[in-house]
Parts: structure tokens; C-alpha cells; sequence
């Protein structure tokens, strides 16, 4: 392939925009974030579009969280029409959980837990998963929505809080790889095919836990996969509805929508809809192997929304 060829297929994908998160009351699941992690929020105006850029047939309030390095959608829909809400297992399938990072002095585990969050990880403290100075812990927040929180002795970040990751749990790790692979024109940074231990069990709250795992650094944060060996990620039943409580949608921001809508759909990639406007700019919508909602977005200028504008991760 010549180079000039190679430039033109190569992905536009610049960041994670964005991860998008259904709540039970807007107002209280800001009241609940932005208190315990020190985080300013946005009210967000629905833009007025022809086009079901969306593809899902929601519309509801909306406000963003804004990290260092990214940011967190959270929207309260109509869910009258859905049946009774029920927690996401640790051991997936779905989009399980966002981590925030923080030093260990802030102690943001505590703070959430002050707020009304409920502990999944055992004990009262976060886990020393492996001895290096991290420590891990899983909890709910209000609706049952699980999130992770990371204290670090030594803190590579400037700034209290940091955006660290959102995580995926798929039957079929090397599957959910390949698709990602393709869509962001790279390779994992690293994997492993087993983690395991008596600190894991603590972390995940099950006996003998048997973990694969694989990390994309996407720039400013890391889209995490994992694949529960014991006890077995399920395969999905159906993709989740938009509306139902959870994470659900991971963007990732491009510089040239077009290009990139023509680039994967020439790779057999099918969209749910034709490219059109929302209140985060020019976006296009498509689903992964595991039915997850993925959004591809092209910021509208001048809106100060860019991932071009927020810190990078540089360790």
C-alpha cells in the first residue's frame, strides 16, 4: 500500500468524548457526583434535528460532568414503557462500569460512600489489588449503577480527580478486540489472558475469579474489556434499551465524520442511521458484537467540547 493510501484509511478517532449514562432523577445523580467528586456540571439544550441521528427513539434532560480529561453524560428518560430496572452483574455482559482516579488522600471511595453509594468490593476500604501502591474498590451509586474508584500513592495526574476508564465485559473477549481493533485502526496496548487471586475475589465480590483482559489508551482515557472466565460472562440476550438505568453509550470524538461513516461501512460496519445532527455536533451511531451503543462525534466548533481541548494521558 502506498503511503498516501495508507493516510487516507487511516481512523480520525481522536478520544473518548464522552460516556453516556441513563439515571432515575438528573438532579439528584448531580447532586450525588458532583459533591463527592468536586465536578462541575452543564445543562445541556437538546438541539432540534430531522434526522434520527440517534437511531433509539429517546430524547430526554440532559447534563455533562466535566473531567480533566473527559466526560460523563448522564440523562434521565421516560422508562415507564420498560419493565422493572434490575442491576448490572460485575460479571457483565454490557458496558459494567467508569473508573475515577484519584491520590490516595482524597479518599473519593468515602466521599461517594457519605453521599448514599452502596460498597460491591468486600471490606470497608479499598483493595491493595497488587501490592503497587493502587487501590481498587467497585460500588453502586443511587440507581445501582456500578463505578470504580482508584486511590494511587503516587498520583501521575495533576488535580484531585482524574477520568481513568470505562469497562466493557464481553463473552468473547477476542471478538469484542477484533471490532475495536477496526474501529480505531490500532492494537491493544496490553493484555493478559489471566488474572486471578485472592484480591481480585475481593474487588469483584466472587470466589476464584478468572479474568481476561485487554487495554485500548484512546489518548485521554482507556476503554478497559474484560472477559469473566469464572464465573462466565454470559452472552448478551438482546441489546439493552437506551432508557434503561446504566452506562449507555461510549463516543469517541473524530475529526472527519464523513470520512470515517465511509471508511467503516466500506469495512462492513452498518450504522443505525445516516449522519445527523444532536446536541454534541455531527454523529453517527452504530452497535458492537455485544450490542453496546457506540457513537462517533464531530464536535460543532465553538461549542468548547472538544477532546482537543482536555488533558491527554501521558503515562
Amino acid at each position: 500500500m502506498r503511503e498516501s493510501e495508507r493516510e487516507q484509511c487511516q481512523s480520525t478517532i481522536i478520544g473518548i468524548h464522552h460516556i453516556g449514562m441513563s439515571v432515575s432523577d438528573l438532579q439528584a445523580s448531580l447532586e450525588f457526583y458532583t459533591h463527592a467528586l468536586g465536578t462541575s456540571a452543564e445543562r445541556l439544550i437538546p438541539a432540534q434535528h430531522d434526522n434520527e441521528v440517534s437511531a433509539y427513539g429517546a430524547s430526554g434532560e440532559s447534563a455533562l460532568l466535566s473531567f480533566p480529561n473527559g466526560y460523563l453524560k448522564l440523562s434521565e428518560y421516560d422508562r415507564s414503557h420498560l419493565p422493572s430496572s434490575t442491576v448490572l452483574p460485575v460479571k457483565g455482559p454490557g458496558i459494567t462500569h467508569v473508573c475515577y482516579q484519584s491520590p490516595t488522600q482524597e479518599n473519593i471511595y468515602q466521599r461517594l460512600m457519605d453521599s448514599g453509594a452502596t460498597p460491591v468490593s468486600r471490606g470497608t476500604e479499598p483493595v491493595h489489588l497488587l501490592g503497587q501502591g493502587v487501590y481498587y474498590a467497585y460500588a453502586r451509586d443511587r440507581d445501582g449503577i456500578m463505578y470504580e474508584t482508584e486511590h494511587l500513592d503516587r498520583s501521575p495526574f495533576e488535580g484531585p480527580i482524574w477520568f481513568s476508564h470505562v469497562a466493557l465485559v464481553s463473552p468473547d473477549l477476542d471478538r469484542l478486540v477484533e471490532f475495536y481493533g477496526l474501529l480505531l485502526e490500532a492494537e491493544p496496548n496490553r493484555r493478559t489472558n489471566r488474572a486471578s487471586g485472592p484480591t481480585f475475589d475481593e474487588v469483584a465480590d466472587y470466589d476464584d475469579v478468572m479474568i481476561r483482559a485487554a487495554w485500548f489508551d484512546i489518548g485521554n482515557m482507556i476503554l478497559e474489556m474484560w472477559q469473566f472466565v469464572n464465573p462466565v460472562t454470559p452472552e448478551p440476550k438482546q441489546a439493552p434499551a437506551f432508557e434503561a438505568l446504566g452506562y449507555n453509550k461510549v463516543a469517541f470524538e473524530v475529526s472527519d465524520l464523513e470520512k470515517e461513516f465511509e471508511r467503516l461501512s466500506d469495512q462492513g460496519i452498518e450504522f443505525l442511521a445516516p449522519l445527523g445532527m444532536s446536541e454534541d455536533g455531527l454523529e453517527a451511531c452504530l452497535r458492537d458484537p455485544d450490542g453496546n451503543l457506540v457513537s462517533l462525534i464531530q464536535p460543532q466548533e465553538g461549542t468548547g467540547r472538544s477532546v482537543a481541548q482536555l488533558k491527554q494521558k501521558t503515562w
